[in-house]
């Protein structure tokens, strides 16, 4: 009887001096040297009490073992089911980035052909003055605004003309 107790403690001094990874091997233990529960028959008498006591300590193991198991299955199904919604995640996260990679391939291809156009018509004028003078409106019927321009119209096309002598 005694060596049934001694048993036990030192399993819980185990238990308590590795921490974590001596729960760990305690669990492993509990599951693998699983057997069935009958009770010791010795040739030693042993008291009505003394059996109950035994009897009831092995219930107890015995729930403990089930809680156990019923724990470490919970744990296992939580475990898989974090795993399963973070694949779920990754899945969606791609999909969105390809979708994003793809939109801004997009705007980039539109933003150089209009840089592209832009050169284009850069390229097309030799002198600036003639550039600012072809986003001016140099006769006098064009300009839609009701200021009187003549003056910085003249002044454009003076320098103009300098420029091109």
């Amino acid at each position: 009887m005694y060596d049934f107790f001694e048993e036990s403690q030192t399993e819980k001094q185990n238990v308590h001096q590795d921490g974590l990874q001596g729960e760990q091997i305690a669990t492993y233990d509990a599951f693998s040297n699983e057997t069935s529960t009958q009770p010791i028959t010795l040739n030693t008498y042993v008291s009505p009490e003394q059996q109950q006591r035994k009897d009831k300590l092995r219930i107890l193991e015995d729930e403990r073992k089930s809680q156990i198991r019923e724990k470490d299955q919970q744990e296992r199904v939580l475990k898989q089911q974090k795993k399963q919604k973070g694949q779920e995640f990754l899945q969606e996260f791609k999909k969105q980035q390809e979708m994003e990679i793809l939109q801004r391939r997009g705007q980039n291809q539109q933003k150089q052909e209009i840089l592209n156009e832009n050169q284009k018509h850069h390229n097309q004028y030799k002198n600036s003055w003639d550039q600012i003078a072809s986003n001016i409106a140099l006769k006098d019927g064009e300009y839609p605004g009701v200021k009187d321009v003549t003056k910085m119209r003249q002044a454009i096309l003076n320098k103009r003309i300098n420029l091109t002598k």
